[in-house]
């Protein structure tokens, strides 16, 4: 929720899920233009959910971001990479480091508008 608040006040609509299931079937309808992917979903984990998004057409270009609080992730500052069958995307250690988050959602955001 702390995400979720943290977007809508910088002006960014937000769709949430609590599960990973629900999290691509909603990203399959509404098509939105990044993710931000919780490493440890409760019934599925975010590597499962990037798989599931890249093998849906209307999902599988979007930009994924994780957020993350698993060892091997503990720079906050959204510089380490989370590989997931050879794609890596960027990842935020929890707790977050709210500007550089906000400013790497920018440039994801204006890399897939282009």
């Amino acid at each position: 929720r702390i995400m979720e608040k943290l977007l809508v006040n910088d002006g960014y609509a937000v769709i949430s899920s609590s599960s990973g299931k629900l999290g691509v079937q909603k990203a399959r309808e509404e098509q939105p233009t990044l993710i931000l992917v919780d490493a440890m979903i409760p019934d599925m984990s975010g590597a499962q959910v990037v798989r599931a998004l890249r093998q849906e057409v209307e999902t599988r270009t979007i930009p994924i971001i994780f957020i993350t609080a698993i060892m091997g992730v503990e720079n906050d500052k959204g510089d380490e990479e989370i590989n997931v069958d050879g794609e890596y995307f960027r990842a935020f250690a929890k707790p977050l480091h709210n500007p550089k988050l906000l400013s790497v959602i920018r440039k994801e955001i204006n890399k897939a508008n282009n």
